[in-house]
C-alpha cells in the first residue's frame, strides 16, 4: 500500500483517539476526581500499540495476497484492530470506573463507528490501487456482488451506529446521577446535546470521506471500461480490460474481454479471407448466412506460375528443407501479387493460382502482367541452401470465370472455376515447351497497353492440351538488364 494511504490510515486512529478521549473526558467530568490523564493516556497508548500492530500485520496478511482478496482482508484486518481497541478500553474503563459498564459501552461504540469507516475507507483505497496494477487478471470465475447491495448495506450500517451510539450516549448520561436540581439537568442536556452534535459531526464527515473514495472507485471503473470501449471502437483489440472487482462492473469486464476474444477471431478470419479473396468478395462472405451458397461469374485475369525442376530437387533434399524453400518462396510471390491488386487463390505444390478481378474497376490486365514481370525480377533472388535457382514458367489468360465456395459440409474454399482458369493453367505448362518463361494469351496481348506489348513475341496460335481449337499466345522473357539485376 502507497506511503499516502497508510498515513491515512494512522490519522484515523489520532481522528478515533481524539473523539474517545473527549468523549471520555465530557461524560467522566460529571464524576469526582477522574481528571484528564485518566482517559488521554489509556486511549493514545491503545491506539499506539494498535498502530504498530497494523504496521507488522499489513505486509505479511494482505499485500503477498492474490489482488482481488487484498481489499477484503484490508477491511478484515482494520475493523479487527478497532475492535481489539474498543475491547481493551472496555476492560480498563470498567476496571478503572465502579459501575461504569454502560458508560465504556458508549466509548466501544464510538470505537466501532469510526472502526467501520476507516476500515471502509482503507479498504477502498486498497481496492483502487489494486486496480491500477498490471498484474490483474482478465479471466475469472467471480460471484458477483451487486454494487447496489453494498451502497444500500454501508448507508443501512451506518445509520444504525448513529442511532446506536446517540442511545448509548443518552443513557449513559442518564446513569450518571448528578442530582434532582434543575440547574444539574441542564447542564446535563446541554452535554448531551453537544456531544449529540459533536458524534453526527463526525459521522457525517466520515460519511462524505467514504462517499468521495466510493466515487473515486466508481469513476475509475467507468473510465476503465470507457477507455476499452473506445478501444475497440477504434479499431485496437491488443488489450483486455482488467477485472478488479468481483461486482456487475468485474461481469461487465469479463464481457468485454470475451467480446475482445471474438472480435480478434473475427479479425484473424477477415486477415486469413484478405489473403485469399478480394476485399469485395470478402465482405461478401462475412455478410453471407450461409457461405456455400455464394456464387458468381465475374471478368478475371488468371496466373499461373510454377517452378521448373522442382519435383527432382524435391525428391533428393530433406522435407524440412523443401518446406523452408516453399514458404520463403511463396511468401515473396504472394506479396508481389498483392502489391499488384491481385489475391493468391491456391497453392498447388510448387504452383501459385493468382487472380486479378477485373470487374472492379481499379485493376486493369496491365496490373496481372506487371506482377509476372516482379515475379520474374525476383525469382533470381530466391536460392536453396546449396545455391540452386529455379526457372520459373507463367501463364496468364483473361475471361469470364465462375466465382464459389465448393467442397463438403465440413470443408470448403472459395476459388475459380472454368475455361479461362483451365486455359491459363495450360500456357504455364506450354511456356516450357515454347521456350518463354511467360506465355499470354491474344485475349491478355489486346487488353495491354502499348509498352506493355512492346515486350512480347507473337508466337502465333499453338495447339493446346484440352482445347479443340489452337489458342493464339504470346511470350515473353526478362529483359537482360533485369536478368542481370536479378543475378547480382
Amino acid at each position: 500500500m502507497d506511503t499516502l494511504n497508510r498515513y491515512q490510515a494512522y490519522a484515523y486512529y489520532v481522528l478515533a483517539a481524539f473523539v474517545l478521549a473527549v468523549m471520555d473526558m465530557r461524560t467522566y467530568g460529571f464524576l469526582n476526581g477522574h481528571t484528564a490523564s485518566d482517559s488521554v493516556v489509556p486511549i493514545a497508548l491503545a491506539f499506539l500499540l494498535t498502530a504498530m500492530l497494523r504496521a507488522g500485520l499489513e505486509p505479511h496478511w494482505i499485500d503477498k495476497q492474490p489482488l482481488l482478496d487484498q481489499p477484503r482482508r484490508q477491511f478484515v484486518l482494520d475493523l479487527s484492530l478497532y475492535v481489539v481497541v474498543g475491547t481493551a478500553i472496555f476492560v480498563y474503563e470498567g476496571i478503572a470506573n465502579d459501575n461504569a459498564a454502560l458508560l465504556a459501552g458508549k466509548l466501544v461504540a464510538a470505537a466501532l463507528v469510526i472502526g467501520y469507516f476507516a476500515s471502509t475507507d482503507s479498504a477502498l483505497n486498497r481496492e483502487r490501487l489494486c486496480s491500477q496494477a498490471k498484474e490483474l487478471p482478465y479471466k475469472l470465475d467471480i460471484k458477483a456482488v451487486p454494487a447496489s447491495r453494498r451502497l444500500s448495506l454501508f448507508f443501512t450500517i451506518t445509520l444504525l451506529m448513529v442511532v446506536l451510539t446517540n442511545t448509548l450516549s443518552a443513557y449513559s448520561y442518564m446513569s450518571l446521577g448528578v442530582g434532582d436540581t434543575e440547574d444539574a439537568w441542564m447542564s446535563l442536556q446541554r452535554a448531551y446535546l453537544i456531544e449529540t452534535l459533536f458524534t453526527l459531526g463526525i459521522v457525517v464527515s466520515l460519511t462524505l470521506r467514504l462517499i468521495h473514495s466510493y466515487s473515486l472507485n466508481l469513476q475509475h471503473r467507468f473510465d476503465t471500461q470507457i477507455d476499452a470501449l473506445r478501444a475497440i471502437q477504434s479499431g485496437r483489440l491488443d488489450g483486455y480490460v482488467p477485472v478488479f472487482s468481483n461486482d456487475e462492473f468485474g461481469i461487465i469486464a469479463q464481457q468485454t474481454n470475451a467480446m475482445i476474444d471474438e472480435l480478434r477471431e473475427k479479425e484473424k478470419i477477415r486477415a486469413t479471407l484478405q489473403q485469399i479473396v478480394s476485399p469485395d468478395v470478402m465482405a461478401r462472405l462475412l455478410r453471407a448466412e450461409d457461405v456455400k451458397q455464394q456464387a458468381e461469374e465475374c471478368q478475371v485475369a488468371v496466373l499461373f506460375c510454377d517452378l521448373r525442376k522442382f519435383t527432382a530437387y524435391a525428391e533428393n533434399t530433406p522435407p524440412e528443407d523443401v518446406i523452408f524453400f516453399l514458404n520463403a518462396y511463396f511468401s515473396k510471390i504472394a506479396d508481389v501479387i498483392c502489391e499488384h491488386q491481385g489475391f493468391v487463390n491456391k497453392f498447388m505444390g510448387d504452383a501459385i493460382m493468382a487472380v486479378f478481378p477485373l470487374d472492379q474497376g481499379e485493376v486493369k490486365v496491365d496490373d496481372a502482367v506487371a506482377a509476372a514481370w516482379d515475379i520474374l525480377l525476383h525469382s533470381g533472388t530466391l536460392r536453396t541452401h546449396d545455391g540452386t535457382v529455379f526457372e520459373i514458367g507463367i501463364g496468364l489468360h483473361m475471361g469470364r470465370a465462375a466465382a464459389g465456395t465448393i467442397g463438403s459440409e465440413d470443408r470448403y474454399e472459395y476459388t475459380f472455376i472454368g475455361d479461362t482458369v483451365n486455359t491459363a493453367s495450360r500456357l504455364d505448362g506450354l511456356s516450357k515447351r515454347l521456350g518463354y518463361r511467360m506465355i499470354v494469351s491474344a485475349e491478355i496481348f489486346r487488353n495491354l497497353s502499348r509498352d506493355a506489348q512492346e515486350r512480347f513475341v507473337d508466337l502465333g496460335k499453338q495447339r493446346v492440351r484440352g482445347k479443340r481449337t489452337p489458342v493464339h499466345v504470346y511470350g515473353a522473357a526478362p529483359p537482360a538488364d533485369d536478368a542481370e539485376a536479378a543475378s547480382a
